[in-house]
C-alpha cells in the first residue's frame, strides 16, 4: 500500500516526515521483520511508516486471527507490534495464543490506553514492552538497538 502523498499540515508526506534516527548506523548491521496487528488501516500505515523508517521490514495484518494464520504457515518476524482492540480477538487473547505457539518474536503492546490493568495484562499475556501511543521513530530505534546488542 502506498502512503499518501500529502498527511500533515506542513504538506511533508509521511514518507518525506520520518527520517532514520541520528544513530542509525548503530541499527542496521542486521536486518529486522515486523508484523503490525492493528484493525486500523491509518494505524497500520503509520506503525509501517516509522518501522521502516528504521530500516525494518514490514508487514500488517487487521486482526489476531489473521496474524495468528500468518504465524501458522511459517512466517517469522523479529518484532510484532499488536494493538489491544481487535476484531474477534484482542490483544491480550492474541498475544497468549501467539506465544502458546511458541513464537519468541520482541511482542510490544501499542495503545492509547495507559490504564495499570490493561498494561498487566498485556505483559502477564506475553509481551515484552508497553508503550503508550504514539509509536514514534526513537522508541523503536531503542528497542531496535537493544535487540542489536542482545
Amino acid at each position: 500500500m502506498e502512503l499518501p502523498s500529502k498527511i500533515n499540515n506542513n504538506g511533508k508526506s509521511l514518507k518525506q516526515g520520518f527520517s532514520r534516527s541520528r544513530n542509525d548506523d548503530l541499527i542496521t548491521n542486521r536486518k529486522f521483520t515486523a508484523l503490525v496487528v492493528d484493525s486500523d488501516p491509518f494505524i497500520q500505515i503509520l506503525e509501517k511508516a516509522i518501522l521502516e523508517s528504521q530500516g525494518v521490514e514490514t508487514q500488517y495484518v487487521g486482526s489476531g486471527i489473521d496474524a495468528l494464520d500468518l504465524l501458522a504457515s511459517g512466517e517469522n518476524f523479529d518484532i510484532i507490534v499488536i494493538a489491544w482492540v481487535l476484531p474477534k480477538m484482542n490483544g491480550i487473547e492474541t498475544t497468549r495464543r501467539i506465544r502458546a505457539m511458541g513464537v519468541r518474536s520482541k511482542m510490544l503492546a501499542v495503545t492509547a490506553c495507559d490504564i495499570e490493568r490493561e498494561k498487566q495484562a498485556f505483559l502477564d499475556a506475553g509481551v515484552d514492552e508497553f508503550i503508550e501511543k504514539p509509536l514514534t521513530p526513537e522508541k523503536i530505534a531503542s528497542i531496535l538497538r537493544e535487540m542489536q546488542n542482545a
